[in-house]
């Protein structure tokens, strides 16, 4: 049998478990379990379906390669740099399931091209004009995002939430021929979401075949997310305004957050970066937002609504009229449970919806022909993601 230990590592950490706690599951060493992950040794069958029980996978799961292999620099962490190592493994198991389910959506549906242009890294000049013809090239103007999703939806990624991630981290992304940005689904605010979500835009842009995660890199994403949420032509005069003499002005401060959807911390930051506020005031301005109790949670983060994206809901959706694709068979299909499926989606908050009007583009012909019939998916509604000039 051609066991590739490799899947059973991504299945096992998937549900964050050790090696110990599953073998104490199925009745096998912790040491057995290293030989099976690395390649070193093969179940028997009737441990092969104690595993599959205890990880909602199908045989076919462990001795089937994984067909879109992603490198360590295809794989990009908004966390914090103390992230324990051991969360980053159960996150990046989380995106690659997350990841396969989109494979075999992209068997059947065409979804949008990619569109992410490369950018030039090496100063933080650079790093602006890269957030700037990010916008040129998406006809965005130099105004506020409405939607950040659709952006880069349009642009090809996949942004969905999911379960299962640490407090610790905000998002993982691959930047694989389907670009795919999993969202930490935990009580983050449409402001936060959204800076994280032009960060791992920063990544696909500017770190193509680098590794990221350090300080460098992560600084650099943070840099063209910045530019590219808060150009520096508009919104350095934006800055100028939140200022009554040398003291800041809150109510100004939360009126530009509501209006370009960021918080008032990345404002803060931005405009110390661009120089409109000094040293001093951006150190007033932070010690202020925590008197205020504001250092987690912004007062007005709930009057900004969550993004959701729509091609993993819309792509469900289409499958399933166009083909008669259930839920069940993607999951066949992806060799795994229908409940692994199900966990993988349980941070949507609503996945069956009535119509799909507002699809990117979803055309669909493959497979038609066998099943008699051409099903096309409409080229649906491009709302949202554009800047006002």
């Amino acid at each position: 049998m051609n066991f590739i230990g490799s899947n059973l590592r991504t299945a096992r950490l998937f549900h964050g478990i050790s090696q110990q706690e599953l073998g104490e599951h199925i009745g096998c060493s912790k040491q057995f379990l290293s030989r099976l992950e690395s390649g070193g040794d093969i179940p028997t069958a009737a441990l092969l379906s104690k595993l599959c029980d205890r990880l909602a996978v199908l045989p076919e799961f462990f001795v089937e390669p994984d067909p879109m292999p992603i490198a360590d620099e295809q794989c990009h962490f908004r966390k914090q740099l103390t992230t324990k190592v051991a969360l980053h493994q159960i996150a990046r198991a989380r995106g690659e399931l997350l990841k396969r389910m989109i494979n075999v959506m992209d068997e059947h549906l065409e979804l949008p091209r990619y569109d992410f242009e490369e950018g030039d890294a090496s100063s933080a000049e650079a790093i602006e004009q890269a957030g700037e013809r990010a916008r040129g090239h998406w006809g965005l103007g130099l105004g506020p995002i409405q939607n950040m999703t659709r952006i880069a939806e349009n642009a090809g990624a996949v942004v969905m939430p999911i379960n299962g991630l640490a407090p610790e981290i905000d998002a993982i992304s691959f930047a694989t021929r389907r670009p795919v940005i999993a969202m930490n689904s935990a009580g983050r605010s449409s402001c936060r979401a959204r800076f994280g979500i032009a960060h791992e835009i920063g990544h696909f842009c500017l770190h193509i075949g680098v590794q990221t995660g350090d300080k460098v890199t992560e600084s650099q994403a943070n840099r063209f997310a910045s530019a590219f949420l808060m150009p520096r032509r508009y919104f350095a005069a934006e800055c100028r305004t939140a200022l009554r003499g040398s003291r800041l002005n809150w109510s100004v401060l939360a009126d530009i957050k509501l209006r370009w959807g960021v918080s008032k911390a990345a404002i803060l930051y931005r405009g110390r970066q661009l120089g409109i506020f000094s040293d001093e005031q951006y150190r007033s301005g932070v010690i202020g937002l925590t008197r205020r109790g504001e250092a987690r949670s912004e007062f007005e983060d709930v009057d900004i609504p969550l993004e959701s994206g729509d091609m993993i809901a819309d792509g469900i959706q289409v499958l399933h009229d166009a083909f008669g694709i259930s839920r069940a068979d993607l999951a066949h299909e992806m060799k795994v449970e229908r409940s692994l499926l199900d966990d993988l989606l349980s941070a949507r908050v609503e996945m069956d919806v009535s119509s799909t009007d507002n699809l990117v583009l979803l055309s669909v012909e493959r497979r038609a022909r066998d099943r008699g019939a051409a099903a096309i998916a409409t080229r649906g509604k491009q709302r949202g993601g554009q800047g006002e000039d």
